[in-house]
């Protein structure tokens, strides 16, 4: 038993050590490595000390990594808001973290958590291979360099180079962080989690690409959100090897859309490799027009900030569901620092996470017409959730400049709803049909905090939507919730199939498998399709491979050498809207006049103000000009999509003389600089 734990350790090091030297350079990974771990340790030690040194390693190194990062990143945005702008801030925040190791020992004995048993060791270690397996190759890819250019492909266009602008913008400094896509406002968005990047970046910009310790960072938050499923399986009892097998089975074969889209290619005589040209985990939404939900192996390639937020939400709704006192005020002030994280990370996940615990909670309340323990447990989690909502305010998150959240029916939700949900989500909703069927044999109370959360999904899901996301953004979370919650009743499943008499596991195990085939092609094709550089194909209204060209580097090179980090500048946002609305934010690390950025809710103030900013690439020299200085504009860049757009624009900017000069010009973009009149 030991060789082999030795032995899987040691090919689980390997994948990873590949995996990181194929993200960064070697001083770059021991820069970044570093930091991460750094952040770890608090959360690694306040966990031991509520389980106590008897419980073993596995609650601490499954539940701690995460929680040590979420805490390390409020303290660090404090120290941010107080003017701490040093690499040393990335030493004080953990260590400051970790002075709630102390009072957490005084929380032992709280909560029933799961000891360490044999088997979790090589069972642990073989489920973090997902990560190398699945993000691996994908990330290798990411703003891969070649005579070419670099490139990017399209799906980390979104999340990924958001993350990118918003990262880049909170390493200058400014606090509260500067909107980069609207001047003269706030950076409208969860950014707390994103500051540890920003002071890494802001240190070693001279040596360290912000692609390196984006990918390094992600890397690490991806095992420790594979350990932290694997952690929450064996919360509820289930054996190692179950566990494991229930939170792979459900990060690599969630999904019937690959399976789908390759019968109906082979049904209509097409080829199979038309898949190249599919969002593969949204072809509900491409082929039925309805909801498109994301598999956790999205979650994987780009959104750690996210997973973090999950995390935080789902310890939070365990600490209520599994605690050792029905009446535990303290319990109940932890879990809702834990929600109250949650929502200062991954905002609207939190709120979520939030309402299943209170539907939990509420539900045991009235069960027992406990009157005195309602109104203790509402205000010890009350606390905490407050000082977070109030955050929320404080640190700009929400634009009150229009709604953001719409209540009633979302007809998305609707649309071909049963033959959706089956695609979409299919082989985890037969598994979880089984051990719904287990759970009403065994009657396993413990699971229902699992149906607090389901019911808090359905809800959300039909009847709360977040606008200018195409009515799809509450579907997203409501899968990801759905799928870590799947995770257990999958692992229930195989353990209670191991335990079957012999013909019928044989059986089992043969539906088990063809389930498991049939839902992975979605995950294959979507790994195949997240490291594909080489498809330059268009998809409506974007490529599939975001391609900057050596010009557009040097360009960008140029920016970040001779212009001020706060230097203003502005391209047409409408003409590069669905492909390159990041550009200047992202790439070139500068602020926009006004952007249309994707991300960003309400998208009114946005849509109406690049409707008005780009008249300048049209009207007359003079006008121009002066829109161009009452927008607070130092820069104008005409690049191919303005020049294609606006027929003669270089003319017109260049008849401007000394108060429009081109201050960089190569093959094929031209910056001009707005100058004050003299």
């Amino acid at each position: 038993m030991i060789r082999t734990s030795v032995l899987t350790a040691a090919v689980v090091v390997l994948a990873f050590a590949i995996t990181l030297l194929a993200v960064a350079t070697p001083l770059t990974l021991v820069f970044a490595v570093t930091a991460q771990l750094l952040f770890v340790l608090p959360g690694v030690f306040i966990i031991r000390a509520i389980a106590g040194a008897g419980a073993g390693w596995l609650v601490p190194l499954s539940f701690g990594p995460l929680l040590g990062q979420a805490l390390g990143s409020l303290v660090l945005m404090g120290l941010w808001a107080a003017g701490g702008r040093g690499v040393w801030v990335l030493i004080a925040a953990p260590l400051l973290a970790a002075l709630a190791i102390k009072p957490a020992a005084r929380l032992r004995g709280r909560w029933r958590l799961p000891e360490s048993v044999g088997g979790d060791a090589v069972a642990l270690a073989t489920l973090l291979l997902i990560v190398p397996i699945v993000a691996g190759v994908p990330f290798a890819h990411v703003g891969e360099i070649t005579g070419e250019g670099q490139f990017y492909r399209a799906y980390f266009t979104a999340d990924y180079v958001w993350r990118r602008a918003v990262v880049a913008e909170l390493a200058k400094g400014a606090f509260l962080p500067v909107n980069p896509y609207f001047a003269g406002d706030a950076l409208h968005y969860y950014w707390m989690p994103h500051v540890l990047t920003a002071v890494q970046y802001r240190f070693a910009e001279g040596w360290a690409s912000l692609d390196e310790l984006l990918l390094v960072r992600s890397v690490f938050i991806d095992a420790f959100f594979v350990a932290l499923l694997y952690g929450t399986v064996r919360l509820f009892g289930v054996r190692p090897w179950a566990s494991a097998a229930g939170v792979a089975f459900v990060i690599v074969s969630s999904s019937f859309e690959g399976g789908y889209a390759l019968y109906d290619f082979w049904s209509h005589g097409g080829p199979m490799a038309a898949v190249r040209n599919l969002n593969i985990d949204g072809v509900t939404g491409w082929y039925m027009r309805g909801m498109k939900i994301d598999g956790l192996q999205r979650m994987l390639f780009y959104q750690p900030h996210h997973i973090v937020g999950y995390a935080m939400g789902l310890l939070g709704l365990y600490a209520v569901s599994h605690r050792s006192r029905p009446r535990d005020a303290a319990a109940m002030f932890v879990s809702g620092i834990l929600l109250a994280l949650s929502i200062l990370i991954s905002s609207f996940a939190g709120l979520m996470f939030t309402a299943a615990a209170a539907v939990f909670e509420g539900a045991a309340v009235v069960r027992r017409l406990d009157v005195r323990r309602a109104i203790t447990h509402a205000v010890a989690a009350g606390i905490p959730l407050a000082i977070a909502t109030a955050l929320v305010f404080v640190l700009g998150y929400v634009d009150t400049s229009g709604s953001v959240v719409a209540f009633g029916l979302n007809r998305l939700a609707t649309v071909r709803f049963w033959l959706v949900t089956f695609l979409s989500f299919g082989p985890v909703l037969i598994i979880s049909a089984a051990a719904i069927a287990l759970v009403l044999t065994t009657k396993r109370r413990d699971l229902g905090v699992l149906g607090a959360l389901a019911l808090t999904c359905v809800v959300f899901y039909f009847f709360v939507n977040v606008r200018d996301h195409q009515d799809v953004y509450v579907g997203w979370r409501v899968g990801h919730l759905l799928f870590m919650a799947a995770t257990v009743l999958a692992g229930l499943v195989f353990e209670q199939l191991e335990g079957s008499p012999t013909p019928a596991r044989i059986a089992a195990w043969v539906a088990v498998a063809i389930v498991t085939l049939t839902g992975l092609p979605t995950t294959v094709i979507d790994v195949y399709n997240t490291q594909d550089l080489s498809n330059r194909n268009e998809a409506p209204g974007f490529h599939w491979t975001l391609v900057l060209t050596p010009d557009d580097r040097q360009v960008f090179d140029w920016i970040r050498h001779n212009t001020r980090p706060d230097a203003v500048f502005q391209v047409d946002p409408l003409v590069r809207d669905s492909e390159t609305w990041a550009y200047l934010p992202a790439f070139a690390e500068r602020r926009m006049a006004v952007g249309l950025p994707i991300s960003m809710v309400p998208l009114r103030k946005y849509q109406q103000g690049s409707e008005q900013i780009r008249t300048l690439f049209d009207e007359a020299p003079l006008s121009a000009y002066e829109r161009a200085r009452r927008a607070g504009i130092n820069y104008i860049l005409v690049g191919p999509p303005e020049r294609a757009a606006h027929p003669d624009v270089e003319q017109r900017f260049d008849s401007l003389g000394p108060l429009m000069p081109i201050a960089f010009r190569n093959g094929t973009i031209s910056i001009y600089e707005v100058r004050s009149e003299k």
